[in-house]
């Protein structure tokens, strides 16, 4: 990839952040004119060959501290997580959270670009989008008769598909224990209408090579390597500010830098500028060119270009807790034994040339999913303020799930601080979370940190929802068989001889050779919402801080951003 020294002085469309937005944007429009010169300012290196990048298995390792594909940030102490700082990750290299994400396969309801009211992002007028880029013609999920192939792709640029070494058992062990809790199955979760039930979980996976099906593969690197193209990508390259036009406020240009003691550099735009730096990223940027909230804006001294209050604001991710337990399956089973390093990457690759549809490190270990809704009766456990809004927001909307459940065969964190085992994690997360958060800059410099506060449980009604996916999670663990008691770090404490705890309950259902009902006290679920203050975190999924307008361009994504962008420019897709 070209660094500093090869960035052009002014080309056709300069776009700030070369993550999965920026990519797809730069990638269909240089398909459609290949004479349009294209330039991505990207922040993070390259990682084309990254082994912890291309294979599934080793995803985690992107997410822990040190990693040099993520970007982190560190949050304000919060009063809501009783004074800790919450850290929240996004992609830090090429490829943005395509490149370092858990790899699955989820789409959004219906329902919810509905509720938009905006012409052009219905619900059914978004479908064709999500489906252009897929390409599922490779595996059987989508020869199930009761699968509409009409909402899914089959000749884009990016492979879905199971992983190369998922569990049919663990599968089938969750299935069971969900229909033991009235929980149904479907054969596609991602049918933008499920709300209730569970099924299989495909990734971004090569069925044919094992490898990570981000965006600069899909997208990318075959335009790159065809060299008759005007599109040329700049790696660890800082992103200052947008420059505009003195007389019409219209963006021409982009500062940029290539270290923190460097001077900035610019490259101008005859067409366009884009801005796909992220929820984190693009707001600070947008600060440090003069478009955000006047006040503060004024009091770091930033020429105002536009006062637009909601840059910043609004910041919004689903509330998080892993519930890791032990678990009887074999090394072969999870991905803890390549993460811990019991099952080497060199014997892992010999396993894919004897045993190919065993391949361990092209799985990411998440094989089931479900979007689920609260029984009547849990619905009557609710705190008035959650059973208010639930009331709401979700009683008569029976196509918006309240809570989305994951299962990960292993253990997600540093195996170093846990014993050698076998491990699967419960993964409860708030698809609709209440908590609002913000991120401003401080300076007007890009190398400084911002002012973070992502807001996690600063709506109490958040802590409810996920009191709730804390109960719902166990009753389904305690039901598989792989299980095998928690793993106590990642679980709340009980008070001393309290009738939840996991020993007692544990006991007492072995004694009976049954699943025994769990009665929680009010001091239980009180050490429930600590546990939770405790816990909770990102799902990476950061979203909602860059609001200015309606339909305006710099916020669509991906392939429907590509689409308003051409649309200008007067060329087709």
């Amino acid at each position: 990839m070209p660094k500093s020294n090869h960035i052009p002085k002014e080309v056709d469309i300069v776009i700030a952040g070369g993550g999965t937005t920026g990519i797809v944007v730069a990638s269909r429009l240089a398909k459609a004119d290949p004479n349009l010169s294209i330039l991505i300012l990207e922040h993070g290196p390259d990682v084309r060959d990254n082994p912890q990048v291309v294979n599934p298995a080793l995803f985690p390792t992107n997410l822990l501290p040190g990693s040099k594909t993520a970007t982190f940030y560190t949050a304000e102490p919060s009063e809501y997580l009783n004074g800790r700082q919450s850290i929240v990750m996004t992609g830090g290299c090429l490829g943005g959270g395509s490149s370092i994400n858990f790899l699955v396969y989820v789409r959004p309801q219906e329902i919810d670009f509905d509720d938009w009211k905006a012409e052009g992002w219905s619900g059914k007028e978004m479908i064709p989008f999500f489906k252009k880029c897929f390409s599922t013609t490779a595996h059987s999920y989508y020869t199930d008769p009761e699968v509409d192939t009409s909402i899914h792709g089959y000749g884009g640029e990016l492979s879905v598909g199971p992983g190369l070494n998922a569990q049919e058992e663990l599968q089938q062990d969750f299935f069971q224990a969900c229909e033991a809790l009235g929980i149904g199955r479907v054969a596609d979760v991602q049918d933008f209408k499920t709300s209730n039930a569970v099924g299989k979980w495909n990734s971004w996976v090569d069925k044919n090579d094992g490898l990570r099906q981000n965006v600069p593969r899909g997208f990318l690197y075959p335009i790159l390597d065809a060299k008759n193209t005007g599109l040329q990508v700049a790696t660890e390259v800082k992103v200052g500010r947008i420059l505009f036009a003195k007389d019409t406020n219209r963006a021409n240009g982009v500062e940029y830098f290539i270290g923190k003691d460097s001077e900035p550099g610019v490259v101008y735009a005859r067409k366009q500028v884009i801005l796909a730096a992220g929820a984190l990223g693009s707001p600070q940027i947008l600060e440090r060119s003069g478009v955000g909230d006047s006040s503060l804006l004024s009091q770091l001294r930033i020429p105002i270009v536009s006062g637009l209050p909601g840059v910043g604001s609004s910041y919004q991710d689903h509330n998080l807790v892993l519930y890791t337990y032990k678990s009887t399956a074999t090394k072969e089973q999870t991905i803890d034994g390549i993460r811990s390093g019991r099952l080497s990457i060199e014997d892992a690759y010999k396993q894919k040339l004897t045993a190919p549809d065993r391949y361990i490190l092209g799985w990411n270990g998440f094989d089931c999913f479900g979007k689920l809704r609260p029984s009547e009766e849990q619905i009557r456990s609710f705190a008035p303020s959650l059973k208010e809004l639930y009331d709401r927001d979700f009683k008569d909307r029976p196509e918006k799930p309240m809570m989305l459940f994951a299962i990960l065969a292993g253990y997600l964190s540093d195996h170093s601080t846990i014993e050698s085992g076998q491990y699967f994690s419960c993964v409860p997360y708030t698809a609709y979370p209440y908590s609002r958060g913000s991120i401003h800059v401080k300076s007007t410099s890009p190398f400084d940190v911002p002012e973070f506060n992502p807001g996690f449980f600063s709506n109490a009604a958040d802590v409810e929802q996920m009191l709730y996916g804390y109960k719902l999670q166990r009753e389904v663990a305690r039901r598989l068989a792989h299980y095998h008691g928690p793993l106590e770090i990642t679980h709340p404490k009980f008070p001393p001889g309290s009738k939840a705890s996991y020993e007692h309950v544990d006991a007492l259902s072995a004694e009976r050779g049954f699943p025994v009902p769990i009665e929680y006290t009010a001091e239980d679920d009180d050490a429930i919402r600590d546990f939770l203050r405790q816990a909770v975190g990102t799902t990476w999924h950061s979203m909602s801080t860059c609001s200015m307008k309606k339909r305006l361009k710099v916020v669509a994504i991906g392939e429907k951003a590509a689409t308003l962008v051409a649309e200008e420019l007067g060329i087709t897709l």
